[in-house]
């Protein structure tokens, strides 16, 4: 059937209303219409009615013209007023399931798995339920006639005769006669004004009479007057000849009209017009348009004007009312009642009555477009009305003045036209003397209608829900609308509204017994909410888990854990339900599966709603096309296919970890390893690329929750992988089949009580090299249902574009999985003896253990600490037994004794600040840098000689001792990769390993607290006084001292012994011991290599193009050692000296980077060296007492003297040839930001004690100038020392007597005990030169009046450095200085 043209909401309102003709004809022309599969002449002229193009300008009821374009007709073949009997429900029921037989009930094109389609809401809401408006049209048609409205009575009577009859005008009269036209001029409206119309028709297949037709036509029109016309039909008379194109076009006037007239009238395949050809068609057209031009229109503008004329007082208002009512009460004479009683015991007017002529001229008006007059009319007549208590026509006029408020082009508030459609449902339902239950659906119908073409969609759903509760489905369908209405919003579609009408349209629906538009109505709930959760959650960060529902998204899971939990499961339950009853058993599984996925059901419905699923897979597993149990539970390939997908329990892929050799200690992982000290990284394409060895076993851990309240059981758990082996192990082992790649392991029972979270691991074990993907786990739920849970890594977040980052958009997903390498290393470590709590200083043996557990050779393995400081790794050695691991273990110590210590030695050590904390056991040895080691490298490599290779099934032993370093508890992590291919050559470009890493938790007690003090030598300024105090804190545990050792490159140590001073120094639980020692300095030329290398390599780093690529030299380090016990310790041993190297190393690393923080770390060694010449470097061996064999050190780095070697500003002055030029301004900013930061630097680590110059005063004799005389001469040496490295200084020293008193205050300090008059004598004035690290001695005397205690300490210094050229830069420091004394200088006149 031709699908129903939808009109304009308008247009349909006007159609509805429209004139009506009652057409009679004779038997000829009921002959006539037959042969064009027409049953009558109305139907024949039926499609020519709708829109017939009047272009006419008439008069309105006001006598003002407008012009009316087009009019409807509607051609009727009776008329006739019966009781109509109340529709029943069943009545309703069927015919709304009548309109949906024809149409699609699955189709939801609003909504999809992504949301509300806003294309698909620009479209008109029929299109979305066409069966609503096959209902609408039916119903429409099936309205009859009624006493108390115009609309359905006829206007004119068409009365239709052939030209072949012998008496066309007898025939014309005796239809005059008729019994349809005798009710229409008794019982209708019009009455005796009926206008009658007359057609001659001639039929062209009798031609005899086409020479006497225009005659026969004369004599009707003298008959009858203008209102006639002729008709000439049937002209395709030559059938074999006719055009199939043109009559397929006539047949489909007609076709298309009874789709629209008649939707649920069965018209197949029925061929219409077969006689007529287009000639004849524009010959009915022209008819029936000069049937309203001429007969209809000006007969109904006739009757309006005259109905105007006799209506005139009662629509005057107040003074006819006044007229009528002073006639109705003083008048001499009775009135006869106007009113009648109908069919249907309701009241109404005569059609003579004035309220009924009223009536008529409103729908009159109405019917020829003057909607304002006739809502005027209404109006009035409405209030007549009501004062007769006639309420079904007052319910009328009700609803055709909110019609006409809403025909007219002019939005009016809502409490305008509200009240009259309210008023007329509620007067037609419950005021009448019948429900008029057809007339109160004919109101809500339009109603709805014209807010729809107003747009007025917030006003719709009230409107639609004032159809009948009795009406059964047509209750569904009005809530079904009234859903879609709230989509239709402007601002935004309200989707939980929607939602709720559509949940109350299913239930309608269901009630009616159309389960099909039930199951509709509950598909549209589900996915409206799961597009209002979307909606409510796209602020979410985190990218959800993918979950399939049976409407292709995350809806069921969305909603199971919102607040809508409840909705939910009714909506799975009902549309199950449904399912099974249609035997539909796939989809009725997934619905019932889909409750499972809330933890917000009571727990006696979750036990019901498994009960239910088990029992419905029970009795469907035949059709639902499953394997045997035995097959399904082999997790076969495929096995996602002919299992079924269930949420619960759930099983979250992204906790999902996969551990490579889970018996094993450390965590496992291929990473990148870098030369230079960071610890090894997650390679950049991520790290989730797992790879294991030929033969290893690996855990899958799955993190399995019960979403349920109750307790579930998983029978048979295991994972579902696939295998794709590589080309040389398919040629190795042939076929798969006989030898399988691989080997999973069985969970036979998982137990899961409600909201229990459980870790399940499966054990995976390769024997061939290739690619193994985890697809996903499989089960049975409660050993019945086989289920399959899918498992794939959500996809990244991604941040390239603007759109990405605008809107959330995410990678692919990903499959869980791992690679199998036959050359991939599997390293097996063990950790022995490693301690877990330390004193702090303390040291002990550990070991670690390597074995090589593949089939190939380890090439290269590397150690990394993140805490060098705590360790120290010896060279490891190839071990076959036990036996023999332990005589290695015994054979190394770090602390070797000796008789024969020398108090002073110079050892030649490596200078360069390397990287300390990675080691290489097996393969070449390589430095920081990335050369190969050699005899220079004293950080990395003093005594550490890894092996060649570690072979399949070899042991590696490595020692290792671990030291307290720092108080407190720590977390030291290790790392060991290990590769059979790659060399670590490699290393400065980054190689991949695989690595295991190590955590050991340290607990590092106190045990000494050692200090360092430094005082100034009053006998030489270039010599100090280093004092060490040394405090016990450990409780009932006496530490005896071995031995102190001082390094330094320019000082020797020698300790300041008295007499009291024991051989052997021990220090009580809670006691303090002070060791004092002199430093001097060593007696040789000082060149500082270390701090002139830093200055020139800093200059180039700032200034330079090319940065610095040279370490610095070695240097000679001077090593003072007292012995504090029995015997002494070999400070330069080689273990010994490496670990103490690379402790240095480290915390002057650490200092570099914090006090240095622009520079990169990695120019460190090319800029900095390890030592520098004036530091010194503090070792305090100890033991315990009693001979519990616990030994230990505590160290000093660093210590400063006090001296002034700020030397780091001399690198901030460009060089002779000038800075490079910089191209960028950022560079040059980020240079001079560089150098400012140095600067702050340098001024804050200075002393504002320091000068560069001291001047030194000592009394060498004295004397009288005669035995009468008391006046004494002193003999005083003035020492100048120019403590400066770099610069030699030209001085002038000018010493200062009391008497000048001018001076006196500025030049003598402050001073108290007993003082005598003295004066400088002599050469008071002395030049002088003074060479770096350098001192002068000049002669001076003091005349003294008296003998006793005097202050000679008032001079003044002023020196100039020698060859100094002047500073180009601000920040370095100047070389001339003035200089008076500081402290006291007393010297004791006495003889």
């Amino acid at each position: 059937m031709p699908r129903p043209t939808l009109a304009q909401k308008r247009d349909f309102v006007a159609k509805a209303f429209c004139p009506r003709a009652l057409v009679l004809s004779t038997p000829a022309i009921a002959d006539a219409c037959a042969v064009n599969n027409c049953s009558t002449f109305a139907d024949l002229l039926a499609p020519f009615g709708q829109d017939v193009s009047t272009q006419i300008t008439i008069q309105d009821g006001q006598g003002a013209p407008y012009f009316l374009d087009k009019l409807n007709i509607k051609f009727t073949t009776d008329f006739k007023i019966e009781k109509r009997s109340t529709h029943s429900r069943t009545e309703i029921d069927d015919l709304v399931h009548t309109s949906v037989l024809d149409s699609d009930q699955t189709n939801v094109p609003f909504l999809t798995e992504h949301g509300v389609d806003p294309s698909a809401l620009s479209s008109d809401t029929s299109v979305w339920a066409p069966w609503y408006t096959l209902f609408r049209q039916q119903w429409m048609t099936t309205m009859q006639p009624s006493e108390h409205e115009s609309f359905m009575h006829p206007v004119a009577c068409v009365l239709v005769a052939s030209g072949s009859e012998d008496d066309p005008v007898g025939a014309l009269r005796i239809l005059q006669a008729h019994a349809a036209v005798n009710r229409v001029q008794t019982q209708g409206f019009s009455g005796a004004n009926v206008l009658f119309y007359y057609v001659l028709v001639h039929d062209g297949r009798d031609p005899g009479v086409l020479q006497t037709i225009d005659h026969t036509f004369d004599q009707v029109r003298r008959a009858f007057g203008q209102n006639s016309s002729l008709l000439k039909i049937n002209s395709n008379t030559d059938l074999i000849d006719a055009d199939t194109s043109e009559q397929s076009k006539i047949s489909s006037i007609w076709a298309n009209t009874l789709s629209t007239t008649q939707p649920l009238d069965p018209h197949p395949d029925s061929v219409f017009g077969s006689m007529l050809n287009m000639r004849d068609v524009t010959a009915l057209r022209d008819t029936v348009k000069q049937m309203m031009v001429r007969g209809i229109v000006p007969h109904m503008q006739y009757m309006i004007r005259v109905l105007s004329d006799q209506t005139a007082n009662q629509r005057r208002g107040i003074t006819g009312r006044l007229f009528s009512a002073g006639r109705r009460y003083f008048g001499t004479a009775a009135k006869a009642s106007n009113t009648l009683t109908g069919v249907d015991g309701d009241t109404y007017f005569r059609y003579d009555s004035a309220e009924a002529q009223m009536r008529k001229l409103a729908d009159y008006s109405f019917m020829l477009k003057d909607f304002r007059f006739a809502q005027s009319v209404y109006q009035v007549a409405r209030r007549d009305f009501q004062s007769e208590k006639a309420w079904k026509c007052y319910a009328g006029a009700q609803e055709m003045v909110g019609v006409c408020k809403l025909m007219l082009e002019v939005h009016a508030t809502r409490a305008e036209f509200d009240s009259n459609f309210e008023d007329a449902v509620t007067m037609y339902l419950h005021k009448t003397h019948a429900p008029c239950q057809h007339l109160a659906i004919r109101c809500i119908i339009i109603y709805y209608e014209l807010l729809k073409h107003h747009k007025l969609y917030s006003f719709a759903p009230t409107t639609l829900l004032r159809v009948p509760n009795s009406s059964g489905a047509l209750r569904a369908m009005a809530c079904e609308q009234a859903a879609y209405a709230f989509l239709k919003f402007p601002n935004r579609p309200e989707l939980r509204k929607f939602s709720f009408y559509a949940m109350l349209a299913a239930q309608e629906y269901q009630r009616a017994g159309i389960a099909s538009l039930a199951h509709r109505c509950l598909r549209m709930v589900r996915l409206s909410l799961g597009a209002t959760l979307a909606t409510d959650e796209s602020e979410s960060s985190e990218k959800p888990v993918n979950d399939k529902s049976l409407d292709g998204s995350g809806t069921s899971r969305a909603l199971a854990s919102s607040n809508w939990s409840s909705i939910d499961s009714y909506i799975n339950h009902e549309l199950g339900t449904q399912c099974m009853a249609a035997q539909d058993y796939d989809h009725a599984l997934q619905y019932f599966m889909a409750l499972m996925g809330s933890d917000q059901i009571p727990p006696k419905l979750q036990s019901k709603y498994l009960q239910e699923l088990l029992q419905l897979y029970l009795e469907s597993s035949d059709k639902l096309d499953l394997e045997s149990e035995k097959e399904l539970a082999a997790g076969l390939d495929g096995a996602q296919n002919k299992r079924v997908e269930l949420s619960v329990p759930t099983i979250d892929a992204r906790m999902t970890r996969v551990i490579m050799s889970p018996d094993l200690e450390g965590e496992d992982g291929v990473l990148e390893w870098r030369n230079g000290g960071p610890a090894p990284s997650a390679l950049v394409n991520g790290s989730a690329d797992h790879r294991c060895s030929v033969g290893e076993s690996v855990a899958v851990l799955l993190v399995v929750k019960n979403p349920l309240t109750i307790g579930i059981t998983l029978n048979g758990f295991t994972l579902d992988c696939h295998f794709d082996a590589a080309l040389d192990a398919k040629a190795t082992n042939g076929d798969e089949s006989e030898s399988p790649a691989f080997a999973i392991t069985t969970v036979d029972t998982v137990v899961l009580e409600g909201g229990q979270t459980s870790m399940v691991t499966v054990t995976i074990t390769t024997h061939c090299a290739g690619r193994l993907t985890i697809r996903g786990a499989t089960y049975l739920l409660c050993d019945i249902l086989p289920t399959y849970k899918t498992l794939k890594m959500p996809g990244k977040r991604l941040n390239d574009t603007m759109e990405q980052r605008v809107t959330p958009t995410y990678s692919a997903d990903t499959q869980l999985g791992f690679q199998v390498d036959a050359s991939f290393p599997r390293l097996e470590a063990v950790l022995e003896d490693f301690p877990d709590t330390l004193m702090s200083g303390s040291m002990q043996r550990a070991l670690i253990r390597l074995t090589n557990r593949t089939q190939q050779s380890c090439q290269s393995i590397m150690l990394w600490l993140s805490h060098p400081s705590f360790f120290d790794v010896a060279s490891p050695q190839l071990v076959d037994t036990d036996e023999a691991s332990a005589e290695l273990a015994e054979s190394q110590s770090m602390y070797v004794y000796s008789d024969n210590v020398e108090a002073t030695s110079e050892v030649l050590t490596a200078n360069v600040l390397r990287d300390c904390s990675m080691f290489v056991l097996a393969g070449p040895a390589i430095a920081s840098d990335g050369s190969a080691a050699g005899t220079e490298c004293g950080v990395k490599s003093h005594a550490l000689i890894p092996v060649e290779t570690l072979g399949p099934g070899e042991s590696l032993l490595v020692p290792v001792w671990i030291r307290g370093d720092r108080v407190g508890a720590h977390t030291l992590s290790m790392a060991i990769g290990a590769s059979t291919t790659q060399s670590t050559r490699a290393l400065t470009t980054g190689c991949k390993m695989r690595t295991r890493k190590f955590e050991i938790d340290l607990v590092v007690t106190p045990s000494l607290r050692v200090n360092a003090f430094v005082r100034p030598s009053v006998q030489n300024p270039h010599e100090r006084i280093l004092g060490i105090e040394i405090e016990n804190v450990q409780s009932g545990l006496d530490i005896q001292l071995v031995q102190s050792t001082f390094t330094s490159g320019h000082y020797e140590l020698l300790p300041l012994r008295t007499g009291t001073t024991p051989r052997v120094v021990q220090i009580g639980s809670k006691q303090t011991v002070n060791l004092m020692y002199k430093a001097r300095p060593w007696a040789r030329d000082v060149q500082a290599q270390p701090e002139q290398f830093t200055i020139s390599a800093l200059q180039q780093y700032i200034f330079a193009k090319d940065k610095p690529t040279a370490v610095p030299a070695p240097i000679r380090l001077v090593h003072s050692n007292a012995v504090l016990g029995h015997q002494g310790i070999d400070s330069t041993h080689s273990s010994l000296q490496a670990y103490i190297a690379r402790s240095q190393a480290h915390r002057r690393r650490t200092m570099l980077r914090n006090a240095y923080p622009l520079i990169p770390e990695k120019f460190h060694s090319a800029l900095f060296p390890l030592y520098e010449t004036f530091g010194i470097d503090f070792v305090l061996f100890w033991s315990e007492t009693g001979g519990k064999g616990r030994m230990g050190h505590h160290s000093i780095t660093g210590i400063d003297l006090g001296v002034p070697h700020d030397y780091i500003n001399e690198a901030l002055t460009p060089p002779a040839s000038g800075a490079a030029r910089m191209w960028l301004k950022d560079t040059e900013h980020d240079r001079q930001e560089l150098i400012q930061s140095i600067a702050n630097r340098s001024a804050a680590s200075a002393h504002r004690t320091e000068r560069t110059l001291d001047v030194a005063l000592r009394l060498t004799g004295v004397r009288r100038v005669s035995e009468a005389d008391a006046l004494c001469v002193a003999d005083i040496e003035v020492s100048v020392y120019n403590h400066s490295w770099q610069h030699a200084y030209n001085a002038t020293l000018r010493l200062i007597s009391p008497s000048e008193s001018d001076q006196a205050s500025e030049t003598k300090p402050e001073s108290s005990g007993p003082q005598a008059a003295w004066t400088w004598c002599g050469v008071t004035t002395h030049t002088l030169s003074v060479d770096p690290l350098g001192s002068v001695c000049v002669q001076a005397q003091v005349a003294c009046s008296a003998l006793g205690i005097i202050d000679v300490g008032m001079w003044e210094l002023s020196a100039t450095a020698v060859n100094a050229t002047a500073a180009t830069s601000p920040y370095a420091k100047s070389l001339e200085c003035k200089l008076h004394p500081l402290h006291p200088s007393f010297i004791n006149v006495t003889i």
